[in-house]
């Protein structure tokens, strides 16, 4: 049986992603340069893969498939401070937009951090020390094409 706080926890970190896909689908519709593209589709399935594990594990009341694809642990380089995640308007350059995304995982990573805290020694914990993980991850690819472009321009 899954404790209740776990469960609110749960149905508000499933919302988070439903409301990340809908913003990575708004910044894929102002973005022209097709590699920046196909990161932003790539982000979306895996915002929506997450998206159905949590809920599967909402309807199952176990935890046990959440957050098992960490496959690295970001080192943040700062690089995203000061833009406002919401803003996607007008014809955006491809750095705003990795910009943007960069600052939005950041708000994501530490949004499960926190709820890590939270829960901190138990199943709850280890869980959304996972997620966090995860949005950690995705924060570092995002990062990494960003570099990859900047160092293209200088």
């Amino acid at each position: 049986m899954m404790d209740a706080s776990v469960r609110k926890a749960l149905e508000e970190a499933k919302e988070k992603k439903a409301l990340s896909y809908e913003f990575y689908d708004k910044l894929l519709k102002v973005v022209s340069d097709l590699s920046t593209k196909e990161l932003i589709k790539d982000l979306m399935e895996q915002k929506n893969k997450h998206k159905e594990i949590i809920e599967q594990a909402l309807e199952t009341g176990s935890l046990e498939n959440l957050g098992l694809d960490v496959s690295c642990r970001w080192k943040g380089l700062g690089i995203g401070q000061g833009v406002k995640p919401e803003v996607v308007t007008g014809e955006l350059t491809v750095q705003d937009v990795l910009l943007i995304a960069i600052r939005y995982e950041d708000n994501s990573v530490k949004y499960y951090e926190d709820l890590a805290e939270k829960f901190k020694d138990t199943p709850a914990g280890d869980v959304f020390f996972k997620l966090a993980s995860d949005e950690a991850c995705h924060r570092n690819d995002v990062q990494r094409m960003y570099d990859d472009i900047v160092n293209l321009e200088n």
